[in-house]
């Protein structure tokens, strides 16, 4: 069993090592009866029939010259890269293994056919003068093994047909996952757009009503995690540092934040400070069979319905009468004078710790996360760091190759829910993602990624700044001059190529990146299918268009980049698709 360890590549080098021996020896006898020939006729169909079936599997994702290059020399360096196998694993899916087998049976067949071909190979494999005796001893043996041969060679045959239909059923499934994909790929999923519309909204609030009269807390920034829900709700971290005068440190606040939409006849909110009239902002058209209800000054912007029917369309519907019962008893956040403290007071709570209620007619319910396995105050982990960090690591001994493509799908995902936010700008770079530090690994880590912004005026001035420019004459001068499409596309572009070559590269050197994006070409760890997305990325070609906001520019991305990196996670980590799609 210790054999079938061996990856495919050493296993297929082996055999063709082994075809060479066998070959040599068949040579030597080539000049003797009727029997020899027909057993090097036989062997030599079998031998080709497993080149064949080598190259045709070699072509699926490596140029074909190098492919037959190859099959040609088991001295090729090609044989010893440590990402051909990997593309072979990509290729096959769960048929990785049974052609693992197959390939290791047919090598044993070889090795068994070699050895029971005990010429005379008296001067380096060359071909001697043998008596008259010595010719008839070896007819003899000939003769006498003439059973093992045979078996030899049938088994090579069939183990040459099940290699042939397993390389057909990849080639058949990897079609069949490729039109499952195309069918699933229906526009957008709706959590999509909850998200984007949500961080937005919330974003907004924090900036409206974020406040802090703790002399110790020194900072706070918010981390939004990339990982959100399908009912559109938010993970969010805010970190605060604390300055004694003995040492400094750091609190987090674990929150998930709920939104719904207020659909009420007048909301009765607090003017925030520096916003009076932001409370008079927020009216609507009085709906069917409701009325207001006023509650004392501590709650005066919580409202209900005279029935205890629920009156408010939730993010998700299975959560809409627990949102209405909180908003009764919780807190009215944006009359808070110092949020900072509320929220830190309720950190261990199990209830809703308060509201935040916003222009855009949306209810942000913000609630503690005390559950052990998921509060990030329970787990072991350090600083945040930068997202380019992690090609310190080494890609081989730090992560697989699936969760090299899970990264870059959550970094997708990203881009479709926020690129409109001021979470995320239209020119990022990985460093302007983060993730905590986990002690169990680099891949552990990569759940805790995480877009950060300050809580401070000076941050909140230089985001309106950024996001005032995105469209500027000078970002346009520099995408013109480079030929860019899209900046946040080409921006997810460049992300997708650093994560496939493992390699920080430098975001601004462009000539740069479409020399290195054109040799991944040709080598890549993550293969053809992986680079084809990138480079659909970086020149933002989806048929489309280049406006993000376009909603057919956004489907086109979820069917040709979130399905397909999806397909992959599926085919490397050899499950099949969900039947009802992706989201």
């Amino acid at each position: 069993m210790a054999e079938l360890a061996l990856a495919i590549a050493p296993l297929c080098l082996s055999a063709i090592k082994g075809i060479d021996v066998a070959r040599k020896k068949l040579k030597i006898l080539r000049n003797r009866d009727k029997e020899v020939k027909r057993l090097r006729k036989k062997f030599k169909l079998q031998t080709e029939v497993f080149l064949d079936e080598c190259q045709l599997l070699l072509q699926e994702f490596l140029d074909p010259e190098e492919a037959e290059s190859l099959v040609g020399s088991a001295t090729h360096s090609g044989w010893h890269s440590p990402q051909l196998d990997e593309q072979i694993k990509i290729y096959l899916g769960r048929k990785y293994g049974s052609f693992q087998e197959t390939i290791s049976d047919i090598r044993d067949h070889i090795a068994c056919l070699s050895d029971s071909l005990n010429t005379t190979e008296g001067h380096g494999g060359q071909e001697v003068k043998l008596k008259t005796s010595e010719r008839t001893k070896e007819a003899i043996d000939v003769m006498l093994n003439k059973s093992k041969y045979d078996a030899s060679i049938e088994g090579f045959k069939e183990a040459n047909q099940d290699l042939k239909r397993l390389r057909k059923t990849a080639a058949n499934l990897k079609k069949c996952q490729l039109k499952a994909c195309t069918k699933r790929s229906r526009p957008l999923p709706s959590s999509y757009h909850k998200v984007t519309q949500h961080s937005k909204s919330f974003y907004d609030a924090l900036r409206t009503f974020w406040s802090c009269l703790q002399s110790q807390h020194t900072s706070h920034d918010v981390r939004l995690l990339l990982d959100s829900r399908h009912d559109g709700s938010l993970r969010v971290i805010v970190r605060y540092r604390t300055q004694t005068v003995y040492e400094a440190r750091d609190g987090l606040l674990d929150l998930l934040v709920q939104s719904q939409t207020l659909r009420l006849v007048h909301i009765s909110m607090p003017a925030a400070p520096g916003n009076p009239a932001l409370g008079a902002q927020i009216e609507e058209e009085r709906p069917a069979k409701t009325r207001r209800v006023r509650f004392s000054d501590d709650c005066a912007a919580s409202v209900t319905t005279a029935k205890s029917e629920p009156n408010t369309t939730t993010s998700c519907s299975s959560n809409q009468a627990q949102l209405n019962s909180n908003t009764a008893t919780s807190l009215n956040l944006c009359s808070s004078g110092d949020l900072c403290t509320q929220l830190c007071s309720q950190a261990h709570s199990t209830a809703c710790g308060g509201y935040l209620d916003t222009a855009d007619n949306l209810r942000h319910h913000l609630y503690p996360v005390c559950d052990p396995k998921e509060c990030f105050n329970s787990r072991s982990l350090g600083e945040p760091a930068p997202l380019n960090h992690i090609f310190r690591f080494p890609v081989e001994k730090s992560i697989s190759v699936s969760q090299q493509v899970k990264l870059a799908l959550q970094l997708v995902k990203g881009v479709l829910q926020f690129h409109s936010t001021p979470w995320l700008q239209p020119y990022w770079r990985l460093q302007d993602l983060s993730y905590f530090q986990a002690t169990d690994g680099l891949a552990a880590s990569m759940s805790t990624l995480h877009i950060s912004a300050e809580l401070t005026e000076k941050h909140k001035q230089a985001c309106d700044a950024v996001m005032a420019d995105a469209n500027g004459s000078g970002m346009l001068d520099a995408q013109l001059a480079y030929g860019i499409r899209n900046l946040t596309m080409h921006s997810l572009g460049v992300a997708l190529l650093q994560i496939g070559q493992w390699d920080p590269l430098r975001p601004d050197d462009i000539v740069e990146l479409r020399r290195v994006a054109d040799l991944a070409e040709r080598d890549s760890r993550l293969g053809p299918r992986y680079q084809k997305i990138t480079q659909q990325c970086l020149e933002c070609d989806f048929g489309h268009g280049k406006d993000l906001t376009q909603i057919e520019l956004q489907n086109a991305i979820y069917r040709d980049v979130v399905c397909e990196l999806e397909g992959l996670v599926y085919t490397l980590e050899g499950k099949l698709p969900v039947a009802d799609g992706w989201s």
